[in-house]
């Protein structure tokens, strides 16, 4: 662990030096330097990955057969972070129910009404879901306004409660409270908040989504404008993935259920397609050039396992 904390520190030390000078380099020495750079990347993300499955724990019999809630901060978080573990609950027979909690509107803001953006979300929300093995009866929409979670964290909470008492689910997966975007803290803090309200026992799996925006699952310079900086915080933050191995303790092999969850996630058409006619239209496979939503359909999906009320 100490060696792999030295290397680390010292990769994560030469990233802004590595951009610096792929920026300056010519077309010939950019290439050079890209193959380089992955097989830095790629080994590090190979030791890391063994690492997790060394030492992460999976899931116990009670944890499959336990009937779930999965809280989703915007329609694909369900997919992306646990669609694997719910298609294989799902295809066992037990109950698994799924709360979208904003209304996604906010995802494409300048090329499309909110109204419109709000209403393809939730159909293409409806279909992840038949195709993960659930059907509409098992979803709720919360509809706060996208982007704006954090505003209402008190009111989510209250939204939350009633949901829990009727359904007394056995285990609920909510988005890691890790994850960078404000809606997914927001939402981790409301459904916590909710189970503490709630009182009873149960299981709690917190799923990363965007924890894995960072060196090395993804390059740092980004093809979207500005996202290498969002890389290179998120890269410091995580100390180049070494803080998951603290930060995570649960892993869960889906590869007998990856192509369920790919073709749950291509039910999300307006992130993983380009919209026609709109050339800036931008979709999960343009950040790092599909690196991003690669790691998140990986054959196993991780997750911070705890009790809570106990």
């Amino acid at each position: 662990m100490k060696n792999l904390l030295t290397k680390t520190v010292c990769l994560t030390q030469a990233i802004s030096a590595t951009m610096h000078v792929q920026r300056r380099a010519n077309n010939t020495g950019e290439r050079m330097m890209d193959t380089h750079t992955w097989d830095v990347r790629q080994a590090l993300c190979t030791i890391l990955d063994s690492r997790m499955r060394r030492r992460f724990k999976p899931f116990d019999v009670a944890d499959w057969s336990a009937s779930s809630v999965i809280f989703a901060p915007h329609p694909d978080d369900e997919t992306l972070g646990c669609g694997g573990v719910a298609a294989k609950k799902l295809a066992s027979g037990v109950e698994v129910r799924f709360v979208f909690v904003t209304d996604g509107a906010a995802s494409h803001r300048r090329l499309i009404s909110p109204e419109e953006l709000r209403s393809r979300r939730e159909a293409e929300a409806l279909e992840a879901v038949h195709r993960l093995g659930a059907s509409s009866k098992s979803v709720t929409f919360l509809r706060f306004p996208d982007a704006e979670a954090s505003h209402h964290i008190h009111a989510i909470t209250k939204a939350i409660v009633p949901l829990l008492e009727r359904w007394r689910p056995q285990s609920v997966f909510v988005t890691h409270a890790k994850d960078p975007p404000s809606d997914h803290i927001a939402v981790n803090a409301a459904v916590r908040a909710a189970l503490r309200w709630h009182g009873r026992p149960l299981t709690v799996f917190e799923y990363p989504v965007w924890y894995w925006y960072h060196w090395p699952w993804v390059r740092t310079g980004g093809d979207l404008p500005g996202m290498w900086r969002t890389t290179l915080r998120q890269t410091i933050k995580t100390a180049a993935g070494l803080r998951a191995l603290s930060a995570l303790n649960t892993l869960v092999p889906i590869g007998d259920f990856l192509d369920v969850k790919r073709h749950a996630l291509a039910a999300h058409v307006s992130q993983t397609q380009r919209s026609e006619n709109k050339d800036d239209w931008q979709t999960l496979s343009d950040l790092s050039s599909g690196e991003f939503v690669a790691r998140l359909l990986a054959d196993h999906e991780v997750f911070t396992r705890y009790r809570v009320n106990c």
